[in-house]
């Protein structure tokens, strides 16, 4: 069978997975849909109507002026944008991701596994599991991001194979770990980390340590280059912002997969199964098992330790541990554990005797996967008519019915007018008070808006409200360090700023209009320019290479 029949078969089975909400005509939405649809929203919004506002949301988040893009996968929040706008409604828009997320997963761990020399037919057959695994399903059926990240980290994975061959790669490690910091964050460190015990491994068989510091610091810099927007809008809002970060799960045990989180294991639901038995080859062949397969088993097996309770992560939040608290979930280790058990155990089967016997088997378990997506699947979408959309810090602001239907409709913000959620990611902090500042939020924007009008004008927010006389009032924007408010051309010093940062300004009896500006130091636009160039030259290079062969 030619290379580009499995693939046909990947992108099958992604628009098979689809095919229950096409069907059905219902929606899944998840916990954290609101927030990412926001987000989303807000670049459509920007590539539509060419009004561009890199840093403050000017049309999603209740146009608050707030900062959530320029430091959550900036880059690849546009191209999600532009998928929105190919859409053209929320429901096309969640079948359209659904589908890519699954055919970007199948697709890039057979190209991983591919590259590490497994036969096709185990590559597909561990594709086709690893699309029903909740790593991925964790965007169908919650809208977690974490999935997209895992999706694609198979394909930053190619570089450890080039390494187990003694060459670096330093453009694919450069490009791959840039790549998963323009989506998510805390995949690009995990990444990083599967890095690390390769390149010191491979820097021991090198007979020049010097020659291995050259090609590490050049793939640095290349990776400063592509990433330098992300890193520089993070410094540049905590340098002069204490901002409001995710929240800190105190009993972050609860959510590892021995645990809380053990719906990791169930999907497909014989997942545990598959690990026990790959864990009883891995010792009885173990001493037959590559250098580079016992490397992948090590390092994966570190990921799956850190999934699960038994690291004492309430202690390590208790006692404030650096960066402990930006892991949040523990079973989000059980991602990238997940694409390393299926490296492993596919390169593992070629040293089986029987090999045939195993590849009935995995045949076997992908057709029951893919029958037990298309379940879950199918269950999920039947609470979309009887489940209310409202929840803790989720408010619903029309009738549930007519909130339901205006997430098929063409006017996208009328779905995030509808139901709105208080997430205070990123918010500045400018004195702490006792507040919940999901509540924060909720007051100060969601609540005050009313009486309010916001436009767009002249590529700025401009906020309009009429006044029964003179006095002072809470504008529902967020103001950082480098907002600015204005009336015309006369800039306007808040009298005072609220816990998440709304300002509180004089008002004149009769129409009042001010606009909202974020201006960041003047080299900031260069830098983000060459940037910008950078993944141009990038994606030409890699064009011209493509037409090349």
């Amino acid at each position: 069978m030619k290379r580009w029949h499995y693939y046909l078969v990947l992108t099958l089975i992604a628009g098979l997975f689809v095919m229950p909400q096409l069907f059905t005509h219902k929606l899944i939405l998840g916990a954290d849909a609101l927030f990412h649809y926001n987000r989303f929203y807000e670049t459509a919004e920007q590539i539509r109507t060419g009004t561009f506002s890199y840093f403050i949301s000017i049309f999603g988040f209740q146009q608050s002026g707030r900062i959530v893009n320029a430091i959550y996968g900036p880059i690849f929040s546009y191209l999600q944008g532009v998928l929105v706008l190919l859409a053209g409604s929320w429901f096309k828009y969640q079948v359209l991701s659904n589908f890519l997320v699954y055919l970007i997963a199948g697709c890039s761990l057979f190209k991983l596994l591919s590259y590490a020399k497994v036969r096709e037919s185990t590559a597909l057959l561990s594709s086709i599991i690893f699309m029903t695994t909740y790593s991925i399903n964790y965007w169908v059926l919650n809208q977690g991001f974490t999935s997209w990240g895992t999706s694609l980290l198979p394909l930053c994975l190619l570089p450890i194979i080039d390494m187990k061959n003694q060459r670096f790669p330093i453009l694919k490690v450069a490009v791959s770990i840039a790549v998963m910091t323009q989506i998510h964050m805390l995949t690009a460190v995990m990444v990083s980390l599967i890095y690390l015990p390769f390149f010191i491994d491979y820097g021991i068989r090198q007979a020049s340590w010097s020659n291995t510091v050259k090609v590490f610091l050049k793939s640095l810099v290349l990776y400063a280059g592509l990433s330098s927007n992300v890193w520089l809008s993070f410094f540049l809002i905590n340098s002069d912002d204490q901002l409001k970060m995710p929240f800190t799960n105190q009993q972050m045990s609860e959510k590892s997969i021995d645990l809380g989180g053990s719906y990791w294991l169930q999907y497909p639901k014989f997942l545990w199964l598959l690990l026990v038995a790959s864990l009883l080859l891995c010792i009885f062949y173990w001493r037959r098992l590559e250098r580079f397969t016992k490397q992948l088993v090590i390092i994966g097996g570190l990921f799956f330790f850190l999934s699960t309770g038994i690291v004492p992560w309430d202690w390590l939040i208790a006692h404030q541990v650096p960066f402990v608290s930006l892991v949040q979930f523990p079973f989000r280790f059980f991602a990238p554990f997940t694409v390393l058990f299926f490296l492993f155990t596919a390169l593992m089967f070629e040293h089986l005797p029987r090999k045939k016997s195993a590849l009935v088997l995995l045949a076997i378990v992908s057709l029951i996967s893919v029958g037990q997506n298309l379940q879950v699947l199918i269950q999920e979408l039947q609470r979309w008519d009887n489940q209310s959309l409202a929840a803790k810090h989720t408010f619903v602001q029309v009738p549930e019915a007519q909130a339901r239907a205006s997430f098929f409709t063409a006017d996208l913000d009328l779905a995030l007018r509808s139901v709105e959620k208080s997430s205070p990611d990123y918010l500045p902090i400018y004195h702490e008070n006792n507040e919940n500042k999901y509540v924060s939020y909720e007051k100060q924007i969601l609540a005050e808006r009313k009486g309010f009008s916001k436009t767009i004008k002249h590529g700025q927010l401009q906020v309009s409200w009429t006044a029964q006389k003179a006095g002072t009032t809470q504008v529902p924007v967020i103001v950082y360090q480098n907002t600015r408010l204005y009336s015309g051309n006369q800039e306007i010093q808040p009298l005072a700023l609220s816990d998440i940062g709304t300002p509180t300004i004089n008002q004149v009896a009769g129409k009042n209009t001010i606009q909202l500006r974020y201006m960041p130091p003047a080299y900031v636009t260069w830098l983000l320019f060459g940037c910008g160039i950078g993944w141009l030259l990038l994606l030409f290079w890699i064009g011209y290479q493509f037409f090349k062969k």
